[in-house]
């Protein structure tokens, strides 16, 4: 399990092309962990919570800055992961419950691929999966105020998974005995999101990111980033679209769901309707948070579900948790059909081999580079090596494209564009709210290109792509400052980059 596990997380650390996600969690990450920067600035959105930035950008200050390092970090993260599932489903079913969800989560390289990635993906999945584990543990009294403290890490993780926390405190609740546990359960649930928001007044920026209780903070001059963006809500068929392709990111899982329901439907047709009842109600307990995550992810993101796919490692495992325990449960029941038990075979065996040899993730290039030989990691290496060459050390840098050579070449960008691209807006006609809420302009492409930064490094079809999406009038202003004021000295041609140019001021451009 450990070996299959590995031997996709290594080889798509090193093939998957760097997503924004990254960019912004190892190169803010490291400024982090060094002290300087806080996440809740006024030059950065704010809308994500912290523990990722300081895990990843522990792997750049011991290791870094390097991109692999990163993505290794996360591929350990998995590990534990793994285990936590295999040993939920044992609490649950037993031992070859434990063994058939292991491989099915180390088998599906789609959510493998998400794990060898630097994001929160296998962190987020590793808090949940140990909380719900310490909650199995009957021979600890104390095990649900210990999961609830273990959850309530949660808080300080991805907004997108506040939901776990009622479900889980709800689940703690009823399950303490004593008042003093459920006293533990309260206040190990509100200490983490209290002492968070005491700790420094900026972070109150994040609520601007939640919906309902943004308008408290527009007052200070905090905006969500959605503010600044047209987001268009996808039509019906797209959304319909987006749940088939769903099932396909994920095939292998959707085949062996697909199995062990026909299986069931073929046996409860012989009149049975008690089969699972020896499992009691931890497995409903583990199914139940799981479909109420899935549900409140196709709720927050509810204007395209497609962008529901992303998210969905973060609770896969309990997934590979029930699926396990249910299809062992009909596989020992003595009267199974045989048809039954010939199509649980079928779709389980195809369902621990198909994503391991066909995986459906966007960041894979095609065709798939031979790591270690041309891989995105070597080039993006390549690219940051030419331009430390190209650019001083200390040099402020405005930057427009792919922000993971600036990170790895130790140049530092506006942190606005350290974040990444999408910052750049339109609406900026609040020049408050645009100032404190990380995202940039015309008054700051104004600032930037006509007087500050000595030199400018921009990706072409980045701007040909803002410029299609409605933000033609600043890539134009950008275009022309850099043609007024600049001079290209340098270009980057890589088969991943596509091409980054490098721009130097000309003398005595400076302040016009």
């Amino acid at each position: 399990m450990a070996v299959l596990y590995l031997g996709q997380g290594l080889f798509y650390s090193r093939t998957l092309v760097s997503t924004e996600g990254e960019e912004s969690y190892l190169g803010l990450g490291y400024l982090l962990v060094r002290g300087e920067i806080s996440l809740y600035q006024d030059e950065i959105t704010g809308q994500r919570l912290p523990l990722p930035f300081y895990v990843l950008g522990a792997s750049q200050l011991l290791f870094g800055p390097n991109l692999w390092a990163g993505r290794l970090f996360s591929v350990a993260l998995g590990l534990p992961v793994l285990a936590f599932t295999a040993a939920v489903a044992w609490r649950i079913g037993g031992p070859w419950a434990g063994l058939l969800a292991g491989f099915l989560l180390a088998t599906q390289g789609t959510i493998v691929a998400y794990y060898a990635t630097a994001h929160y993906d296998a962190l987020t999945a590793l808090i949940l999966m140990a909380a719900v584990w310490v909650f199995l543990r009957e021979e600890w009294r104390w095990r649900y105020p210990l999961g609830m403290a273990v959850a309530s890490v949660l808080s300080l993780t991805r907004t997108t998974m506040m939901p776990a926390l009622p479900f889980l405190f709800v689940w703690a609740w009823l399950g303490s005995r004593t008042l003093a546990q459920r006293a533990t359960v309260v206040a190990v649930t509100a200490v983490p999101p209290v002492a968070f928001f005491l700790w420094d007044p900026t972070h109150l920026k994040l609520l601007a990111h939640i919906p309902l209780v943004g308008g408290l903070v527009e007052p200070l001059g905090y905006r969500s980033i959605l503010h600044f963006q047209a987001v268009t809500a996808a039509d019906l068929p797209s959304q319909l679209w987006s749940l088939v392709r769903f099932a396909r990111r994920f095939e292998s899982w959707a085949l062996a769901v697909a199995g062990i329901a026909v299986a069931a439907l073929l046996f409860w047709r012989r009149g049975s309707r008690r089969s699972f009842e020896h499992l009691g109600r931890t497995l409903w307990a583990v199914a139940a948070l799981g479909g109420w995550l899935l549900l409140w992810h196709f709720i927050m993101f509810r204007l395209n579900f497609k962008w529901v796919y992303a998210y969905f490692p973060d609770f896969a495992p309990l997934g590979a948790v029930v699926m396990g325990v249910v299809a062992v449960a009909l596989w020992e029941r003595p009267d199974l059909p045989r048809a039954a038990r010939w199509v649980l075979a079928v779709s389980l065996a195809g369902s621990l081999v198909i994503s391991v040899l066909f995986t459906r993730i966007p960041m894979i290039p095609t065709p798939i580079p031979v790591p270690f030989r041309n891989d995105p990691v070597q080039q993006i290496n390549r690219a940051a090596s030419r331009l430390a060459q190209l650019i001083p050390p200390g040099e402020r840098l405005f930057f427009f494209g792919p922000a993971m050579a600036v990170h790895l070449a130790g140049r530092q960008p506006y942190l606005q564009q350290l974040m990444a691209p999408g910052t750049f807006v339109v609406n900026d006609t609040d020049a408050r709210a645009v100032s404190r809420s990380g995202v940039w302009g015309r008054a700051e492409i104004e600032r930037w290109l006509g007087q500050e930064a000595r030199y400018a490094a921009v990706n072409p079809p980045h701007l040909d792509a803002y410029a299609a999406a409605g933000r033609a009038e600043g890539v134009a202003r950008i275009r022309a400052l850099l043609q007024e004021r600049f001079e290209l000295i340098g270009r980057i041609d890589d088969a991943y980059w596509s091409v980054l140019e490098v721009y130097r001021r000309r003398p005595g451009e400076a302040g016009r």
